[in-house]
């Protein structure tokens, strides 16, 4: 029993002999100071919050600005503090001229610039300046890490040295202005009755970038699009909100909109219109505008009136060619032989100037060189009757002889007397001659 006892006296001491070299390496503490506000440091959040829940810890870290829901909220940035008073985080320069407190005060120091007292601990003030060097300049420490926080503006506010628990503040420089997305106001252009157009104005700023916008028409669609403008038709009446959502980033992904942002629009139903269906000559027909269609309707009303049938006659009586309807035909006055209406030249008398005579020719024929309309110029002129002699003819002192008998075989020269004469003798030569022939026969 006493050998076991041995053996776990001697465990025990081995486990405490490790359990403090453990509490005293790097990895916790790279040193624990009186100096030091916690002791061994404060190298994580957890060990902060250790340290934050005794009295005067807490009280010279509220006095530097650091507070219950810094220490308790969210995990703070790592930054590190350097000796020219610079606090630097993520690359930025948040912070100048810092100033820190000690548990203690150096002897090789410079003396402090104030004290203050809390929980029955005295703290003392210095420029990291003089914290990280000694009175006779020898640099204790060239930069330090730390804990830091900031406000909701991204100001630097205070942190804590984390080799040592020293709280640090400083002038705080202004955070750059951080990225800003906008929906500023979307506007509307009516294309049709029923098409939009709709184009959006977005602001980005330090940093800020737009990548799409997203369009919520109200009718159940909607649409993404890389171009601030876009189109919409919509395929009813009504009334729709619509409103448009700016995609981008901040750093981090972000979708914004505003009031803005929305607009109301209002889509009339399609105007109606009558029509003549020419299918079937109806009218009127009431159809969509849309639906017109010059192939199946016309807008003239007349286009469904029966025309009726025209002919091309020729009205007998007057030689004229006339369109008139069928039912107007009579056939006692008209004729469909239009050849019958063919005109007949016109024809006028003239005098023939030459001769003197009067013709008829066609209108188109007068020459006005041989011919004359003044039919005067044709008129014969009179005979004059011969002159009557002043004296009367002598009365022959003889008689006239008795005119001698005529031979046989002359014929008679003058009077009926003679011509009866010649007659006779004719017909008994001829009587004569048949005679003689018919003798002839006979012989």
């Amino acid at each position: 029993m006493d050998k076991l006892k041995r053996i776990g006296i001697a465990i025990s001491l081995g486990i405490a002999i490790i359990g403090g070299v453990w509490l005293a390496s790097p990895s916790k503490a790279a040193k624990c100071s009186d100096f030091y506000v916690a002791a061994c440091g404060t190298y994580n959040i957890y060990s902060v919050r250790e340290a934050y829940s005794r009295t005067n810890v807490k009280g010279i870290y509220n006095h530097s600005g650091i507070t219950d829901s810094m220490v308790n909220g969210t995990i703070p940035k790592t930054g590190r503090v350097y000796r020219d008073g610079r606090i630097v985080v993520d690359g930025r320069v948040v912070g100048t001229a810092a100033r820190t407190f000690q548990a203690k005060a150096g002897a090789l120091q410079h003396s402090p610039e104030g004290m203050v007292n809390y929980g029955g601990t005295t703290y003392y003030q210095y420029p990291v300046n003089h914290s990280f060097v000694n009175r006779n300049g020898t640099v204790l420490v060239e930069s330090e890490e730390i804990f830091a926080w900031f406000d909701n503006s991204g100001k630097f506010v205070a942190g804590v040295i984390k080799s040592c628990g020293n709280p640090i503040w400083g002038t705080p420089t202004p955070p750059p202005a951080k990225p800003s997305l906008t929906c500023d106001a979307m506007q509307k252009t009516e294309v049709s009755r029923d098409t939009f157009k709709f184009s959006t104005k977005a602001t980005a700023k330090d940093g800020a970038s737009v990548t799409s916008y997203t369009y919520n028409f109200g009718d159940g669609t909607t649409q993404t699009t890389t171009s601030s403008e876009i189109q919409h038709t919509y395929a009813k009446p009504g009334n729709y909100k619509v409103t448009v959502t700016v995609n981008g980033k901040e750093g981090s992904d972000v979708q914004k909109t505003s009031q803005g942002c929305q607009t109301q629009i209002t889509v009339k139903p399609e105007p109606e219109m009558q029509v003549c269906r020419l299918s079937d000559k109806k009218y009127p027909v009431t159809i969509k505008e849309s639906e017109f269609d010059e192939k199946k309707y016309s807008k003239n009303p007349n286009d469904c009136k029966e025309v009726p049938e025209e002919l091309d006659v020729c009205i007998i009586e007057s030689k004229q060619i006339k369109k008139i309807k069928k039912e107007e035909f009579d056939e006692s006055k008209h004729t469909t032989d239009l050849s019958r209406c063919k005109e007949t030249p016109e024809e006028i008398e003239i005098c023939v100037i030459e001769s003197k005579q009067i013709k008829r020719i066609k209108k188109e024929e007068l020459n006005e060189k041989i011919h004359t309309t003044d039919l005067s110029k044709c008129k014969e002129k009179p005979v004059t009757p011969p002159e009557t002699p002043s004296t009367p003819p002598e009365t022959p002192s003889t008689p006239p002889k008795t005119p001698e008998t005529p031979t046989p075989g002359e014929l008679p020269k003058t009077g009926t007397a003679n011509i009866v004469m010649s007659a006779l003798g004719l017909g008994g030569l001829t009587t004569a001659i048949i005679a003689y022939v018919a003798s002839r026969r006979q012989m």
